[in-house]
C-alpha cells in the first residue's frame, strides 16, 4: 500500500508521537497531560507548577497512551520491558490515584495528584477511551498488566451511566448529578456503546446499540452518509473496533460511512478554496483536514461539511489546517491522508514538524502556528498510522473478551476477505 518513502515517514510519525507520551508523562504518576509545548522544551516538567494547560491530565489521552505503549513494545520502538512498565505505572495511577465515580474518570485531573480540575464532569466518553487503551495493553502484555486492566474495566458501572434511559449520559457532576445531554445520535460514541454492551459485570442491554439515532444524513456523489462535522468523530471508534472487518447486517455500514465522510470533507474544503480563493485558496487535494483543534481565536469545534453541497465556511472556519485530521484518517483513506501529511511536512518543515510530531494546528493563510500538541490528537495519529501499517491496534483490541462479547451480543458478522479488499 505504501512505498518506501511513505513507510519511513509513518514509522517516524509513530516514534515522534510516542515521544510525547514518554516525555510529557508525569515522572511520578505516569499520567498524561492534555497538552504540551510543540517544541518539547526541557522546562515542561517545571511548568507543572505554572500554566494549568500543562498540569491538566486528560483521561482520554491516558487511554491513547496505554495503546501507544503497547504498540511501542510490539514494534520495538521501545524495549518491551520499559513499555510494559510505563503501562503499568499509568494504569495503576488511573486505578488507585485518579478521582472517579463508579469507575468513571473525570475529564481532567491534576497530573500529580489525580484530583479533579476545572469543575469538570465525570466523562463517559473519556472513560471509554481510557478503557479501550487498557484493553489493548492487556491483550498485548498479559500478566500483571491484564490484571490491572481487569480491575479497571470491571469497576466501570455502565448500567448506572444509562441514568434510567437506553442511551448513555454524557457524564455526571457531584454538584448537579447527571448531565442533561445524552449520547443519542451518531458521533464518536460507537466504541463506547460496544464496550458497555460487552462489559463483564455492568453490561448494558444489546438493544442500546440501536437506541442512538443514525443522523444527520448528508450525501457525497449521491452516496448517503451519517455525519457529525468534526472528522475525529469518524476516527476514534475506528482506531479500536475493526469495523473494516466486522459489520452488522441490516445496520448502516460504519466503515464505509467513515470513508465517505472523509471524502466529502476533502471535497468540501476544495469547494471553499474555489469560492473564496483569497481566504481558503490553500485548501486542495494536497492540503486538507480540519477537526476540533486550537486556532488563533482559541479552541474550535469545527469540521465539515455541515449541509449537502454547502460552500460556506461554517463555525468560523478560517483556513486552519489540523494535521491530526489527516493522520487520524490514515487507515480509512490512506492515499489521501499520506499525500497531505507528506505535503505538510515537506512544505512547512520544522515550523509544524517537531519532536512530538505535528503541531496541533496551523494556518497557512495567516502564518499562525499553534504552540502546543494535544494528547488525544497525537494519540489518534499514532494509532491510525499503526493500523494503516500493520493493523495491530485492531488485532489487540478485537481479541479482548469485552470486544468478543460485544460482537456476539450485538450480532456483528465478519466480512469476507474480498469485501474488505473492495473497501480499501
Amino acid at each position: 500500500m505504501f512505498n518506501s518513502r511513505e513507510l519511513e515517514f509513518l514509522e517516524t510519525l509513530c516514534r515522534r508521537c510516542l515521544n510525547f507520551f514518554c516525555v510529557a508523562a508525569d515522572p511520578v504518576t505516569g499520567l498524561i497531560p492534555d497538552r504540551a509545548p510543540f517544541d518539547a522544551k526541557p522546562s515542561l516538567q517545571a511548568d507543572r507548577g505554572g500554566p494549568d494547560r500543562y498540569r491538566a491530565c486528560s483521561s482520554a489521552a491516558c487511554g491513547f497512551a496505554l495503546a501507544s505503549y503497547a504498540m511501542a513494545g510490539r514494534n520495538q520502538w521501545l524495549q518491551r520491558g520499559p513499555s510494559q512498565r510505563a503501562c503499568e505505572r499509568l494504569l495503576h495511577s488511573m486505578l488507585y490515584l485518579v478521582e472517579h465515580q463508579r469507575g468513571f474518570l473525570y475529564h481532567f485531573v491534576d497530573v500529580r495528584s489525580g484530583k479533579r480540575m476545572f469543575a469538570c464532569e465525570v466523562s463517559s466518553i473519556d472513560t471509554a477511551l481510557a478503557a479501550c487503551g487498557a484493553m489493548v495493553a492487556a491483550t498485548e502484555f498479559g500478566g500483571e498488566m491484564a490484571e490491572l486492566a481487569e480491575k479497571f474495566l470491571n469497576r466501570i458501572d455502565w448500567q448506572w451511566m444509562l441514568a434510567g434511559g437506553d442511551t448513555l449520559s454524557m457524564g455526571w457532576k457531584p454538584e448537579t448529578e447527571f448531565l442533561p445531554s445524552r449520547w443519542d445520535r451518531y458521533s464518536e460514541l460507537m466504541v463506547m456503546v460496544l464496550i458497555a454492551i460487552g462489559s463483564r459485570h455492568h453490561a448494558i442491554p444489546p438493544d442500546c446499540w440501536y437506541a442512538w439515532e443514525r443522523r444527520d444524513v448528508l450525501h457525497h456523489n449521491g452516496v448517503p452518509f451519517v455525519t457529525y462535522p468534526p472528522l475525529f468523530v469518524h476516527q476514534y471508534s475506528h482506531a479500536f473496533f475493526d469495523f473494516r472487518s466486522w459489520y452488522l447486517p441490516g445496520d448502516f455500514d460504519a466503515w464505509q460511512n467513515a470513508v465517505t465522510a472523509h471524502q466529502a470533507h476533502s471535497e468540501f474544503l476544495q469547494r471553499l478554496a474555489k469560492r473564496y480563493p483569497k481566504r481558503f485558496g490553500h485548501y486542495s487535494e494536497k492540503l486538507w483536514g480540519i477537526t476540533s483543534s486550537d486556532s488563533e481565536s482559541g479552541y474550535r469545534d469545527w469540521g465539515g461539511p455541515y449541509r449537502d453541497h454547502v460552500s460556506e465556511p461554517e463555525r468560523g472556519i478560517d483556513g486552519t489546517i489540523v494535521p491530526s485530521a489527516a493522520a487520524g484518517a490514515l487507515a480509512i483513506v490512506p492515499d489521501q491522508a499520506i499525500n497531505t501529511l507528506l505535503y505538510q511536512q515537506e512544505n512547512y518543515g520544522d515550523q509544524i514538524w517537531g519532536p512530538f510530531g505535528f503541531t496541533n494546528a496551523f494556518n497557512p493563510a495567516s502564518g499562525w502556528i499553534g504552540p502546543d500538541v494535544i494528547g488525544i490528537d497525537t494519540g489518534i495519529s499514532l494509532l491510525m498510522a499503526e493500523n494503516a501499517l500493520r493493523g495491530s491496534v485492531w488485532q489487540a483490541f478485537m481479541q479482548h473478551p469485552i470486544a468478543q462479547r460485544a460482537i456476539k451480543r450485538v450480532g456483528f458478522q465478519p466480512r469476507e476477505p474480498h469485501d474488505i479488499f473492495a473497501l480499501s
